[in-house]
């Protein structure tokens, strides 16, 4: 039995010839597979270069034959290997191992047969340091003996040049290699570039769609590339005849190309060669690239149709405070809108088809929320009390338009245009008769029959001026000699109304209107700092002048002036309207444009409340509903100030309000016993009002009703002594307050009131109607408007921004970033 020693020692060196064998296998087949792996790789580098294509048939094939020539004897050679023998490899094993005398070797070894005791004494000994000797036996790496045989390492070029041509030839590779076997094309062909790409319309927002090349991205075989309505396709090839474009529709019917310049087109057929072919894809169509009558590239298109764009109105048209048109609407598109307006015509009745109006329907543009906006909600406040056709009864209907041209409408709506309440009874009869001749010029005898009867007695005008000018328009009618003499007649019969029922002051709040409208127009179209200087002083000049003849029109009408408001009310003065048209200039040259936008509008509403405060003030409008609005507005201020006392009694305050104040625990149950008969007394007022207003006629809300319950709860938990239990019913009964006082109001202005209240403005506005910001519900617009520090920390960093641009010496990277910090977008 051998000694388990020698067992391991033997495993050991089997282990190692097998591995010596695979390694001598390697040296001697590595330097026979170099050769044809450069061979294989000098092919695929002449095939990716594009090679074949240039060659002719005789030579491209001479080549192939002697690649596979050479192919084919270096693989005929791999056969004549021989297997290495264990000789071989215990050779190696004895080169590789660190130990002397070759061990390996040695191991195999026999002892013939003997009896000699000294003798096998001796081969047990030699045995041993065998087996000590064979701890470490190794086979060594592979060494093929390449640098012998290519000194100059020539064999490197073939993967360095390899990676090289598979990058350059790109998608183009598999093409290439298949031109070996291909027939070689004619000179012309080879030279010819196919180019294609898509390119959708720009309001669409989508990138190009390249076809060919590397950044082409070809669908599934059979598949479409889905495009919007109206992209155009560009093929572009290069000097050949041969080749031809063909588009054809779902149907097989043919599409006619654009063309970017002149080209040769075949007789009668859709196909163009030479140059660049354009087609714009209005439906599902198929656009192919053909050589000698046979395809050879072509592309399918499923076409998204454009929708035409959607608009309608959230609520009737109704009219502002001063008589001014309002519309609100929404508006919706695929790719967004570009543009609105209202169409307005003459409502259809009797007698109106024989009528021939002198002046056409008011022009009425929409504002949108926002250029190409998807999806929104508008509102339009627009002044047509000056237009002759205020007060008629028309009909009209929204039309929005989007940049492919479509148009979509809104369901039609007849309605009465607003129209300006005169209070002088001369004045409305003018203007009643100035409507009669513009809307029909048939009229004009009547019309200058009633004038002639309204002058008949010259005494009872106040003015000469009135009676002169009169007169003057009764003969412009009586002496028209066409329909351009008797426009000029309405014009003037509306400067007559407004000379007589103020003077100049109606017209320099036309004027104003004007201003304001023409800095809105040019916030909206993105104007340049001069225009936008241009207008604001041009808007500066038409407010300085209202409020001039609002003055004059007081210090000649004291009586018409308005009722006193109240003592705590916020009074706008003419240095705040500074301050805030400074404010609105700041923000559109800064960029903050849609503030600017809101801003404006609520500039426009406070000088239309202004005016409708004054108009109502010379009707001396009181009726009940506005008193029931006063007397909320009262409450919601009690109401307001005894939250505030109730939260300062509140011992558990978080600390984001005041601490409660010391006081003794009879001062403090003083304190509550006076907040628990405030709300008390407030309850009883409002349940007072409610039963006030359903006497007059006037129903109340659920608002009001939810208020009062609220006021109750609040009063139980006050008489309890738990402060800050009541704060939330008493939050509860504000809102719901507020929004009763709101509901009243809308209700009051559908009803066709012209002014605003009587003796005060609606609850949480300052005497112009704008609405102030406190701890209970804002009901502004969502638009935050820049304060007037962030304004002007936006213009210190513009300034600095324009410093930093005009300094030459900074690099021109980072100029190029200030410049487009500057862009508007």
């Amino acid at each position: 039995m051998p000694h388990p020693a020698e067992t391991q020692a033997r495993r050991r060196i089997d282990a190692a010839t097998d591995r010596a064998r695979l390694v001598l296998l390697f040296e001697r087949f590595w330097p026979r597979l170099v050769p044809i792996f450069c061979v294989i790789g000098l092919f695929l580098i002449l095939s990716w270069f594009g090679l074949w294509s240039r060659l002719p048939d005789l030579a491209r094939f001479g080549l192939l034959g002697f690649f596979g020539t050479v192919l084919l004897f270096l693989v005929i050679r791999l056969g004549g290997i021989a297997m290495p023998s264990a000789d071989e490899a215990l050779a190696r094993i004895a080169r590789e191992s660190p130990e002397p005398h070759r061990p390996a070797v040695a191991f195999g070894d026999k002892l013939p047969p003997t009896e000699d005791p000294l003798t096998l004494a001796l081969w047990r000994a030699h045995r041993r340091r065998l087996v000590e000797s064979l701890r470490v036996v190794r086979a060594g790496w592979p060494s093929p003996g390449m640098n012998a045989r290519d000194p100059y390492a020539l064999r490197f070029l073939v993967p360095l040049l390899l990676f090289m041509t598979f990058l350059s030839a790109g998608a183009d590779r598999a093409v290439r290699l298949s031109d070996a076997l291909r027939p070689t094309l004619p000179v012309a062909e080879a030279a010819a570039r196919i180019d294609a790409w898509v390119t959708p319309p720009t309001y669409t927002g989508q990138p190009p769609i390249f076809l060919t090349g590397d950044a082409a991205r070809a669908p599934n075989e059979g598949s479409a590339i889905r495009v919007p309505f109206g992209s155009v396709v560009t093929v572009r090839i290069s000097d050949d005849a041969d080749l031809s474009v063909t588009a054809e529709n779902a149907t097989g019917g043919s599409v006619p190309f654009e063309a970017a310049a002149p080209l040769a087109t075949k007789d009668g057929t859709a196909a163009m060669t030479l140059g660049e072919h354009r087609v714009v894809l209005r439906s599902d169509s198929k656009v192919a690239v053909n050589r000698r009558g046979g395809p050879l590239l072509a592309w399918n298109f499923a076409v998204t149709p454009d929708q035409p764009p959607k608009i309608e109105l959230t609520r009737e048209p109704g009219a502002t405070l001063s008589g001014a048109l309002q519309l609100s609407y929404t508006v919706s598109d695929d790719y967004g809108v570009l543009s609105a307006k209202a169409v307005i015509a003459k409502a259809e009745g009797p007698g109106n088809d024989a009528a021939r109006p002198l002046v056409a329907p008011p022009e009425l543009p929409l504002n949108l929320p926002r250029l190409r906006m998807r999806e929104g909600t508008g509102e339009t406040i627009r002044d047509l009390s000056a237009h002759p056709w205020a007060g008629a009864k028309v009909r009209m209907s929204l039309e929005a338009t989007d940049e492919a041209g479509q148009t979509g409408s809104s369901a039609p709506v007849d309605f009465t245009l607003p129209v300006r309440q005169f209070t002088n009874p001369l004045a409305k009869a003018v203007v009643e008769q100035r409507r009669n001749l513009a809307l029909d010029a048939n009229r004009a005898g009547y019309v200058a029959t009633a004038l002639d009867a309204i002058t008949m007695d010259p005494s009872k005008f106040d003015s000469d001026g009135v009676y002169l000018s009169l007169r003057a328009a009764y003969h412009r009618i009586t002496g028209a000699r066409d329909d351009d003499d008797l426009r000029s007649v309405v014009d003037f019969l509306w400067e007559i109304a407004l000379g007589i029922e103020d003077g100049d002051l109606s017209l320099a709040a036309q004027d104003l209107r004007a201003a304001q409208e023409a800095l809105k127009q040019a916030i909206e179209n993105g104007a340049s700092d001069a225009e936008l200087d241009k207008a604001m002083k041009d808007l500066r000049a038409a407010m300085d002048k209202y409020l001039q003849a609002l003055a004059e029109n007081a210090q000649k009408n004291p009586s018409a002036s308005p009722q006193p408001m109240d003592k705590n009310a916020r009074v706008m003065s003419q240095q705040d309207l500074e301050k805030m048209l400074d404010q609105i200039e700041n923000l559109a040259k800064t960029g903050s444009r849609e503030a600017a936008q809101q801003m404006l509008s609520e500039l426009q509403q406070m000088m239309e409340n202004m005016e409708a405060g004054r108009q109502q003030a010379q009707q001396g409008d009181g009726g009940e509903m506005s008193q029931a609005l006063d007397k909320l507005g009262q409450m919601i201020r009690r109401q307001q100030q005894l939250m505030d006392q109730t939260f300062k009694m509140d011992p558990d305050t978080d600390g984001s309000g005041p601490p409660p104040p010391e006081m003794t625990p009879e001062e403090r149950q003083k304190q509550m016993d006076a907040l628990r008969q405030g709300q008390q007394d407030l309850s009883k007022m409002l349940e007072d009002l409610q039963k006030q207003m359903q006497g007059q006629g006037m129903q109340p809300d659920g608002k009001l009703g939810q208020a009062g319950r609220a006021m109750g709860e609040a009063t139980d938990q006050l008489g309890r002594g738990q402060p800050g239990q009541a704060v939330g019913p008493q939050g509860q009964a504000l809102q719901a307050l507020r929004d009763g006082a709101k509901g009243l109001a809308e209700r009051m202005a559908r009803q066709g009131s012209t002014g605003t209240r009587q003796g005060g403005t609606m609850p949480g506005q300052d005497p112009l109607g704008r609405q102030q910001v406190g701890r209970g519900n804002d009901l502004g617009s969502s638009v935050k408007v820049p304060d007037a520090i962030d304004t002007q920390r936006a213009r210190e960093i513009l300034d600095a921004i324009r410093r930093r641009l005009g300094d030459a010496a900074r690099p021109l990277i980072e100029r190029d970033y200030l410049e487009r910090l500057l862009q508007r977008y």
